[in-house]
């Protein structure tokens, strides 16, 4: 049973509860249900917030990257006069090695920016023409690092938020098993308040199959006559009919046992659509696909 499907059942349950409170529900009363669906609700709703802060300081460290690397390109710029404009070992001091690289890695970036920190408070002449300081590069390095963390943090945080609305819809789908159990005790396998709780009444049949085959011919100006296929566990069936331009829906005109029915009375020269369900204590199948007939 999927989580939605866990908070739908228990809704139902807690339905049931509140239509038949004579019915005592001694481990679940209608105060636990509501508990155990608050606390699913809140624990999902406080893992999918979650997931919307962690996007938040994704994207916040994606930006504080990309601006420590524009400055990093900035500082390349500046130091290439004095260091190069190809790679040499000159440019190990400033935390690129083997090439003038700028790396897109968040830890390959800390540790660049932390030697450029250095090179620039050991050399505070050299971004002077261009107002750059070793404070502007430990900006750039706090702000990536506190956008890491914010990250890291969130990620901790959202297998916490996980493991307890995993917890909570675990707690749910025990109290709809221990409703289960209870309503056994106390309701007849064919009382139809089971249905009112959400569960299907134990004694009662499957469903029947959706039926198949049906056909209909006109015979006399106001009479069609009605054949189908026989659908498993059907213990009658019902015949349904729509008027084009009068019925909004299908309406019921018979319950026949048989596998053919005679429709009467139609209206003259209107567009009649009919359809049939099976029917048994389990419930009534989905109408049959429709089959159209025009009368005179």
């Amino acid at each position: 049973m999927t989580n939605n499907g866990a908070l739908t059942s228990i809704a139902l349950a807690i339905n049931g509860a509140i239509l038949y409170p004579m019915i005592t529900l001694l481990r679940y009363p209608l105060a636990v249900l509501l508990a155990l669906r608050a606390a699913a609700v809140t624990a999902r709703d406080n893992y999918e917030n979650g997931k919307l802060v962690l996007k938040g300081q994704r994207d916040a460290m994606n930006v504080a990257r990309q601006q420590a690397r524009e400055l990093m390109f900035v500082i390349r710029e500046i130091l290439k006069p004095i260091l190069g404009a190809e790679y040499s070992e000159l440019w190990n001091a400033l935390g690129l090695f083997g090439s003038l690289e700028i790396p897109q890695n968040i830890d390959e970036l800390i540790l660049l920016l932390e030697s450029v920190v250095a090179y620039l408070t050991a050399n505070p002449s050299v971004g002077a023409a261009r107002n750059l300081t070793a404070a502007d590069a430990q900006a750039a390095l706090d702000a990536l690092k506190d956008a890491r963390k914010a990250v890291i943090d969130q990620e901790d945080a959202m297998t916490n938020l996980l493991t307890i609305r995993d917890q909570k819809f675990a707690a749910v789908r025990k109290g709809l098993r221990g409703i289960l159990h209870e309503l056994e005790d106390i309701l007849d396998p064919l009382d139809p308040r089971w249905k009112a709780f959400g569960f299907n009444m134990p004694g009662a049949d499957e469903m029947p199959e959706v039926v198949t085959n049906v056909t209909a011919i006109l015979i006399g100006p106001n009479a069609a006559a009605m054949k189908w296929g026989a659908s498993a566990r059907a213990g009658y069936y019902r015949v349904w009919r729509r008027v084009i331009g009068l019925d909004a829906e299908p309406v019921a005109v018979g319950s026949p046992a048989d596998l053919d029915f005679t429709l009467e009375n139609l209206p003259a020269a209107s567009t009649i659509e009919i359809y049939i369900s099976a029917v048994n204590n389990g419930g009534e199948s989905a109408l049959s696909e429709k089959i159209t007939i025009v009368t005179h």
